[in-house]
């Protein structure tokens, strides 16, 4: 991934792009908007962009500090409906790089960023320098496992579905039943046997309340998933030539479903959503079934 710093405008992203060439077009460039100017080209910049990170630090430089929260929440609601991952960072536990416990201030802004939708949350000096790098480390995980208990998936869901304009593609509509049926059957995890990402993505898009586990061959496409809220990526390590597609797909999914049941996620008998493609390649996601935890 190349984090971009100070990007004012969708050219910025495309002269990286030019730079990277065809040989790094599989590398993620994610924005920092950290002034004024990112601030209001914020539409071409995430549309052209892989993701945003909402760089707090310089952009309360730039911008009036008061204004620093409207605009980190008009950010972070661009993003969702767009689609795009996006990063809150800078000063979220700033206290702990000297001292072991947060103030209540940096609790509730942490919450918050959960709250409003950010997919992830990072830690700097506090980790990169700090003399509680640990601690720092488990207390955002506590805040971020606290503020998801209270976060109103179902609602966010049927609010994304309403704007979803109509007719959907075929990797979206497979997304939107598998999201519904999750809801409907109460199931505790979605598998999605993914090969460029698209899919796993799309499902989290719409936030269903339940884990995402994307089973992906390409280590490259696990990790990029790691952005997206919602989605535990599992690297399937097979190098061995597919043969029988049937066959693999079914041991894909029992790879998933034992790392759900060893994520403490599924138990046995939970109903689970599985989304696989009717054939091998990218674009061919078509299948939806519901299984029982075994």
């Amino acid at each position: 991934m190349v984090f971009a710093s100070f990007v004012r405008n969708a050219e910025g992203i495309r002269t990286i792009k030019q730079v990277l060439g065809e040989e790094g077009s599989h590398i993620k460039i994610i924005a920092k908007i950290e002034s004024q100017q990112g601030v209001d080209n914020a539409d071409e910049i995430i549309n052209e962009s892989d993701g945003i990170m909402v760089a707090r630090g310089d952009l309360g430089v730039e911008l009036p500090v008061e204004k620093v929260i409207l605009a980190q929440k008009m950010l972070v609601a661009k993003c969702n409906r767009m689609g795009k991952p996006v990063i809150c960072a800078t000063q979220m536990l700033e206290s702990m790089t000297y001292k072991p416990r947060p103030t209540r201030a940096e609790v509730s802004d942490v919450a918050n960023a959960v709250l409003d939708g950010a997919d992830c949350v990072m830690l700097s000096g506090e980790t990169a320098k700090g003399e509680y790098p640990y601690e720092s480390l488990r207390m955002m995980h506590l805040i971020c496992k606290e503020a998801e208990t209270e976060k109103h998936y179902v609602r966010k869901m049927e609010e994304l579905l309403k704007e979803t304009r109509r007719p959907t593609s075929l990797e979206r509509t497979i997304a939107i039943a598998a999201c519904s049926a999750a809801v409907s059957c109460g199931a505790a995890a979605i598998i999605c046997i993914t090969q460029t990402g698209r899919s796993a993505a799309l499902i989290s898009y719409y936030s269903p309340p339940m884990p995402i586990f994307a089973v992906a061959q390409d280590e490259r496409i696990a990790r990029h998933l790691l952005l997206y809220r919602g989605v535990y990526p599992l690297h399937y390590p097979s190098s061995a030539p597919t043969v029988d597609w049937s066959a693999d797909v079914d041991s894909r999914v029992s790879f998933g479903v034992s790392a759900a049941e060893s994520f403490d996620f599924v138990k046995k008998g939970d109903p689970m959503i599985v989304v696989t493609g009717w054939r091998q390649g990218a674009g061919h996601t078509n299948t939806l079934r519901i299984i029982a935890a075994p």
